[in-house]
């Protein structure tokens, strides 16, 4: 069967952790609108990584048992990477995708419930555990129907910002689209450009600087009809 997701590469080199983070947190949805949202994860060896209570126990493998408080109308899939449904490896890079289309407007509260296998002899323990501090609001479609089949780009910064030789241009999509990612001088030179086909939330975009000469730079994010534009500083 076709994967319902593909993992985002430029996680592939973190140790753990799951994005969008809390921080970040999932984009909105618009009622009556197709919403689409990857989330990346990658799960530790150590589940002492992510609770220090459980430090020293060895992971095999963690099941992905659901979302709590999901709005109507959007449901989650999963890329399992092993037979088991939604169940993922230690120290290897997965995805899942909430989607569907949202029946019901309000703010929805998500707790996002996994359990977790350990092999302790020739007993398999199993760990339930929940991350909560996510969320999804539905929002009423205001945008019209030609606009609503476009991405509403939002949360466009670059981090760190100053930044020494890399940085990443981030910014989040209500739903997926094409994207181009530019970098100006002063004087309005291109110096650089990224096309990418951007998903559904949270996307970054590394930029190295390192031939530029110290100053301040413009970076310009493209999608559909929107754009924005920001400064960046780079220091040695």
């Amino acid at each position: 069967m076709a994967q319902p997701c593909t993992p985002d590469p430029l996680y592939t080199d973190s140790l753990f952790g799951v994005w969008p983070d809390t921080t970040e947190n999932f984009a909105p949805a618009y009622l009556g609108v197709p919403y689409q949202q990857v989330l990346n994860l990658k799960v530790p060896q150590d589940a002492g990584t992510i609770d220090p209570q459980f430090a020293g126990v060895v992971l095999d493998s963690v099941a992905f048992t659901g979302v709590t408080g999901l709005p109507p109308g959007l449901s989650i899939a999963c890329a399992s990477q092993t037979p088991a449904t939604c169940s993922y490896l230690t120290g290897q890079l997965g995805c899942g995708v909430i989607q569907g289309t949202p029946t019901q407007l309000g703010m929805f509260n998500l707790t996002l419930n996994v359990t977790a296998y350990s092999t302790l002899g020739i007993f398999v323990l199993p760990i339930p555990y929940e991350f909560s501090g996510y969320r999804i609001e539905v929002m009423e479609n205001t945008i019209g129907i030609s606009e609503a089949s476009s991405s509403v780009l939002g949360q466009v910064r670059n981090v760190p910002n100053p930044f020494n030789a890399r940085t990443q241009i981030e910014f989040q999509l209500s739903k997926p689209g094409v994207v181009k990612v530019r970098v100006f001088n002063l004087v309005g030179e291109e110096l650089w450009m990224h096309q990418m086909q951007g998903k559904a939330g949270m996307n970054r975009v590394p930029f190295e600087g390192g031939n530029l000469p110290e100053g301040v730079y413009l970076f310009k994010v493209e999608s559909g009809k929107e754009n924005y534009t920001g400064r960046m500083a780079l220091y040695r």
